[in-house]
C-alpha cells in the first residue's frame, strides 16, 4: 500500500511540476516600485490592504491575475490619489504549451501567474491641496 501511494505521489509531482512554468517561475505576486513627487505619504492602500506611513520608493508586491489593482493613497495637504495598475500576459506562459500543455496553462490561469503588473515601477504625482 506505502509502495503505491508512493508511486501515485511521483506521478503526481511529474505531471505538475514541469507544468506550470508561470506559477514556478514567478510566483503569483511581482514586486513593484511606487516612486513619488513627495518623500512619503501618510497611508497607501492597495486592494483593500492599508500601509501607514509610507516613504518612496516604497517596494510592495502586487497579485498577479486577471483583474487590476487599485493603489490609493492619502496624505495630509495633498488630495487623494488613486492609480490603477493594469495587468499585461506573461511570456513565460507560453512555455507551458511546450513543457505541459493545457495542465500548466490551467495551473498558472488558475494562481494568475500568467498575468503580471504592466510595469516594474510606478509614478504617483500628488497634487497639493487648495487652501
Amino acid at each position: 500500500k506505502f509502495q503505491f501511494m508512493k508511486k501515485v505521489l511521483l506521478l503526481l509531482s511529474v505531471i505538475f511540476c514541469p507544468s506550470s512554468c508561470s506559477t514556478m517561475f514567478c510566483g503569483s505576486k511581482k514586486r513593484v516600485v511606487l516612486e513619488s513627487n513627495i518623500p512619503a505619504a501618510d497611508k497607501v492602500t492597495i486592494d483593500g490592504h492599508s500601509y501607514l506611513n509610507v516613504t518612496f520608493p516604497f517596494n510592495v508586491k502586487i497579485k498577479r491575475g486577471f483583474s487590476e489593482t487599485i493603489v490609493k493613497c492619502d496624505t495630509k495637504g495633498y488630495q487623494p490619489l488613486e492609480t490603477i495598475i493594469d495587468k499585461k500576459f506573461n511570456s513565460v506562459t507560453i512555455l507551458n504549451v511546450a513543457v505541459g500543455g493545457i495542465i500548466g496553462l490551467g495551473i498558472d490561469a488558475a494562481t494568475g501567474a500568467m498575468m503580471k503588473p504592466e510595469y516594474s515601477s510606478y509614478s504617483l504625482e500628488f497634487v497639493p491641496e487648495n487652501k
